[in-house]
């Protein structure tokens, strides 16, 4: 069982799970390239293999630190963001309590389905990076928000 669904209240549901776009991992798989280029260097052998394990590390590592273990999570009560893999990092916001949703989207975004997702309460934004589908990110928290006003 996952970390969300281990602490969801009681009757308390999940609506939708997004998820950020493979576009974060553009950085580390040119990286990746580099690695693969480095075979065709004129070096010995072994020392090529060490330069390509090295940067291939190095790619993999960076794509670990930006996937950083990120869940986003609308429920029937809360918005959940979850980060980490050793360390935790949680912030829970309660649907009630939200005033506006807010897509950003650029022309590659647009073009490659993924934006900027900014959820406002009171005094506080708190900004969804990179989410994948952003409309239907918004659009599943402006119907759970929809839903809680008129069960109220």
């Amino acid at each position: 069982m996952g970390y969300i669904q281990s602490h969801l209240m009681t009757g308390e549901k999940i609506v939708y799970q997004a998820k950020q776009h493979g576009i974060i991992y553009t950085g580390p798989f040119l990286v990746a390239l580099l690695a693969i280029a480095a075979i065709f260097l004129p070096v010995e052998p072994l020392v090529i293999v060490c330069i390509c394990a090295a940067i291939l590390i190095f790619a993999l590592a960076w794509a670990v630190s930006i996937y950083g273990g990120r869940q986003y999570v609308v429920t029937s009560h809360r918005l959940i963001f979850k980060r980490g893999i050793i360390n935790r990092n949680s912030f829970e916001l309660l649907l009630n309590k939200c005033e506006g949703v807010q897509v950003d989207q650029s022309i590659l975004g647009r073009m490659l389905n993924y934006g900027t997702v900014n959820v406002t309460t009171g005094e506080a934004t708190n900004k969804y990076n990179y989410i994948s589908r952003p409309l239907t990110f918004s659009t599943k928290i402006h119907e759970q928000i929809f839903n809680l006003k008129k069960s109220e």
